[in-house]
């Protein structure tokens, strides 16, 4: 108590007017109370603040107080207490305790600017976010497909090398079956033989006569050696010639061979081009996409229709 008192008998020294001197918050808070009777203690209990704190407001030190909101706070409160006039605290108040509104306004900022970032570190991420979620739909669009990229036009390589097979064996057998057949061996057409057939001559005794029929004979068997000669010339017309017709409307793989193993066709055809072939029947055919083919044998057209779309044809012409 002793140094309290200390300190407020200093405190009215040093805040006695000096003459020219402004009147400060602290000296009329203090010539106030000291009007009143009110010690410093009793004022403290008033304001709910301790002694010290109203010491230093007396004493014009503001540094003990945390913000100037509270100074100028605590000083109206102490002035309302002790009746002095607003006006002269008003003033004192902007001229020694100005009001500072940069923290306020520095705080929003700092907002702001935390806002701000926010919202570009939001943006960044939604873009990474659209921009992976657009490189999967592109993968996922561009990923090949096993289904479509099959091409049903054409045979498979297993299907290509067992129908190779297929027609391999079915050439050996056919050859063998045609070195079993017994060969027909044509009499042979000597003129010897023909001049032998002639009628022997019953009359010896006339010269003249067999000399006749002597020469007769041979003009007969040059006669026959000319007409062999002349069969021999002409084209012999093998009735097991037939011929297959293929239109196509599309790309189709075709292999055609005969009955003698001969393949006539054997490769990829466009659509648009018309195929016309002969040889000997029985032919095998393979066909890559039927429904592309229109097929006609000997002039007549073969249906397709059983074999089915996507699946390679194999079949006999003439069919069965």
């Amino acid at each position: 108590m002793t140094e309290l008192n200390n300190q407020v008998n200093k405190d009215e020294d040093e805040s006695q007017k000096v003459p020219g001197q402004e009147d400060t918050l602290g000296s009329l808070l203090k010539s106030a109370r000291e009007q009143k009777g009110i010690t410093i203690e009793d004022a403290a209990t008033r304001l709910h603040l301790r002694p010290c704190i109203v010491a230093d407001i007396e004493a014009d030190c503001f540094s003990n107080i945390d913000s100037s909101t509270y100074v100028r706070g605590y000083v109206k409160n102490y002035a309302r207490i002790l009746d002095v006039d607003k006006e002269a605290i008003n003033a004192c108040l902007a001229r020694q305790v100005p009001k500072v509104t940069e923290p306020a306004m520095q705080s929003f900022s700092r907002k702001t600017s935390r806002q701000a970032t926010d919202s570009r570190l939001m943006l960044v991420t939604y873009l990474i976010g659209f921009l992976l979620l657009a490189l999967l739909v592109v993968w996922w669009l561009q990923k090949p497909s096993v289904v479509s990229d099959v091409d049903f036009s054409k045979p498979t390589a297993e299907e290509v090398q067992q129908a190779r097979e297929f027609e391999s064996r079915q050439a050996q057998m056919e050859q063998q079956d045609a070195s079993q057949q017994p060969v027909d061996v044509l009499p042979d057409n000597e003129p010897g033989a023909s001049a032998a057939a002639n009628p022997v001559l019953e009359n010896e005794s006339d010269t003249e006569s067999a000399e006749t029929d002597t020469d007769s004979a041979e003009n007969n068997t040059s006669g026959a050696i000319a007409g062999v000669e002349a069969a021999e010339l002409e084209p012999v017309t093998d009735p097991a010639q037939a011929s297959v017709g293929i239109e196509l409307n599309g790309d189709c793989w075709i292999k055609l061979t005969d009955a003698n193993g001969k393949t006539l066709i054997d490769g990829l055809r466009s659509p648009g081009q018309s195929i016309n072939v002969q040889g000997k029947a029985p032919f095998k055919l393979v066909l890559g996409a039927p429904q592309t083919v229109s097929l006609t044998f000997n002039g007549q057209a073969v249906s397709l229709a059983d074999f089915p779309n996507g699946r390679v044809a194999r079949l006999t012409l003439p069919q069965a």
